[in-house]
């Protein structure tokens, strides 16, 4: 089983609106609105680092550049959007934020392990 990038963050998407659902249904609208956007903190700056890498991977010279820089950009867009949260919705149910936060940070580390449990092609002359 192949986990493209952006397989991985339509994972995101989906644990994301799982979460909240759930938040909602057991705790309140609120917390439901919260997981929401704990879950939209991380999967943004994961969808456009996905978008960026794709973009790159057609140019294979500037491919490592292009992940160091995304990478950076999706750190500074984790942390303005934390600023974000913290700052406008005042009301935010914090636990579901963050539990919500962390699963869906948790579906990027699985991708990537499922990614990595492929094995690799048999080199040619073998």
């Amino acid at each position: 089983m192949s986990a493209s990038p952006m397989r991985v963050v339509g994972w995101q998407v989906a644990a994301t609106f799982g979460a909240a659902l759930l938040w909602a249904l057991l705790r309140s609208s609120n917390a439901g609105w919260s997981a929401l956007a704990g879950g939209a903190v991380c999967f943004v700056p994961g969808g456009l680092f996905a978008l960026r890498l794709k973009r790159a991977s057609a140019r294979q010279d500037g491919y490592v550049f292009a992940f160091f820089v995304g990478e950076g950009i999706k750190v500074l867009l984790s942390i303005v959007l934390f600023a974000a949260v913290a700052m406008f919705y005042r009301t935010a149910d914090w636990l579901a934020f963050m539990l919500t936060y962390i699963a869906v940070l948790q579906v990027y580390v699985f991708g990537l392990a499922v990614a990595g449990g492929k094995t690799p092609p048999a080199a040619p002359g073998r």
